[in-house]
């Protein structure tokens, strides 16, 4: 366990009882086998999973739910910039790019920006009436060189803005987050090489890691991030078991192998 910063008390205490209510495998196994996207969140609605879906329904489009879902985790990431130390506080939103890296890569390349992304509040920030990207928002929000293609990937661009951001941390803090960071790109890596196949073994032996790191961390800056990792993963899955119902409400339980795992 790495030495602990006092000043990460009331955040580590917040970030516990967060962690404690995510879901378990037992609570997704239970609703897994649930076809029809109605039924599925009525389901979901007497689990951990209550807050996540309310705001859907069974008229829910992919579209809604692209929206939502990330709407979810950017909800999070400002929550708990809120209760970290003040110096952290830009470290943590910075994490709201990460959140939106494929739609930074879609602009990168020339793509629109889909409908959906224009509710995120921090792209919706950045637009003009009518829908386009303000260049002096975006230099001031410092993500210019992350839709820049001539800049480097958007991963290692958005870590090195990310480290910037951290208030000087000591020697073991700096080491939790190096090995956060390096445990997120070896996965990332990975996952854009590897077969499809694999995508969903490699997501749960990194939510495993990330498990078994963030009950280590205590005190540590660490932990906040480590804690908004999981979270993501397991709105990704949220994410999928939404689409796949969504869009294929008559093809038997073809996702469900994954939700059960």
């Amino acid at each position: 366990m790495s030495a602990p910063d006092r000043s990460f008390a009331h955040a580590q205490a917040r970030v516990q009882a967060r962690y404690g209510r995510l879901p378990t495998e037992n609570d997704w196994r239970r609703i897994s086998g649930i076809r029809g996207l109605g039924a599925w969140l009525e389901d979901a609605r007497n689990g951990p999973h209550r807050d996540w879906v309310k705001a859907f329904s069974a008229a829910s489009t992919a579209a809604d739910i692209e929206a939502g879902v990330r709407g979810l985790l950017l909800t999070e990431i400002d929550a708990v910039a809120d209760f970290v130390p003040e110096s952290w506080r830009d470290a943590v939103r910075w994490t709201r790019w990460l959140a939106l890296a494929g739609v930074i890569e879609h602009l990168r390349r020339g793509g629109a920006l889909p409908a959906w992304a224009r509710q995120a509040a921090p792209l919706a920030a950045l637009l003009d009436d009518d829908g386009a990207l303000v260049e002096a928002r975006v230099a001031e929000a410092g993500l210019a060189p992350l839709l820049d293609p001539a800049a480097g990937p958007v991963p290692t661009l958005w870590t090195n803005a990310w480290r910037r951001r951290w208030p000087h941390p000591g020697a073991a803090a700096r080491a939790d987050l190096d090995g956060l960071a390096g445990l997120l790109g070896e996965h990332l890596a990975a996952f854009r090489t590897g077969s499809p196949q694999r995508a969903w073994t490699r997501r749960q032996a990194l939510r495993e890691r990330l498990r078994f790191r963030f009950h280590g961390l205590g005190l540590s800056p660490a932990a906040p991030f480590t804690y908004l990792a999981l979270l993501a993963l397991d709105l990704e899955r949220l994410r999928r078991a939404l689409l796949d119902r969504a869009l294929f409400p008559q093809v038997p339980a073809a996702g469900s192998r994954e939700e059960a795992a």
